[in-house]
This record gives structure tokens, C-alpha cells and sequence, in this order.
């Protein structure tokens, strides 16, 4: 009967360790690079798919990879996303298949080049 109980009591504890430790993980980090303002442009995308905060927190995560992307954020609900780069470093089509490549549909609301 211990072990009953036992079993279900470790599975717990481990997975809320186990938790724990990805939520640490997700800390921002801001890194200073020298960006030259006027190569800076911003880029709104309407992201159809996605379903869920786990969908947008994947594709904040793949952009933010993207060499020259310096500001981004991605809204569920709401499937947008807006997107600061350096022109130099990156392209809106770079960026749009970026998001295409994790399985969702892409599509320019705004350009303020």
C-alpha cells in the first residue's frame, strides 16, 4: 500500500523539479550590440496557427536567433507579430520564412521602413 502511494508522490516531486529548472531558463537576456539607427527597420507580421501561448513562445524563440533582430514580441491571442532589425543583417523575407519554416502562415501587415 506504501508503495502505492510511494510511486505517484516521486513522479510528483520530480516533475516540479524538473519545472523549476525550464523556468529558469526563460530569463531575458539583452545583449549590447552597436546598431546603426538608420538600418533599423520594423516589420508587422499576422501569423495564422497559432494555437496556443507554447505556439508564440517557439516562434519568439526562433526569431530572436535571427542574426541583427533587435526588438521582438509575438501577441496570443492575437497572432501578431512586430519586429525590429537591421536591414543589413537580415531581411523581411528572411524573417518571414523563419516563422514558415516552424509550420505557420505569414503575412505582411506593416512595413515602417
Amino acid at each position: 500500500m506504501k508503495n502505492i502511494i510511494l510511486i505517484p508522490v516521486l513522479a510528483l516531486i520530480l516533475f516540479s523539479v524538473e519545472a523549476t529548472a525550464q523556468n529558469k531558463n526563460l530569463e531575458t537576456q539583452k545583449v549590447e550590440t552597436s546598431v546603426d539607427e538608420q538600418n533599423l527597420t520594423t516589420i508587422q507580421f499576422k501569423i495564422t496557427g497559432i494555437t496556443c501561448a507554447g505556439c508564440s513562445n517557439g516562434i519568439y524563440k526562433a526569431v530572436k536567433e535571427v542574426d541583427g533582430v533587435t526588438e521582438h514580441s509575438v501577441e496570443y491571442p492575437g497572432d501578431i507579430a512586430v519586429i525590429q532589425f537591421d536591414k543589413t543583417k537580415t531581411s523581411i523575407e528572411a524573417l518571414k520564412a523563419v516563422i514558415e519554416k516552424k509550420g505557420y502562415k505569414v503575412e505582411i501587415l506593416k512595413d515602417k521602413a
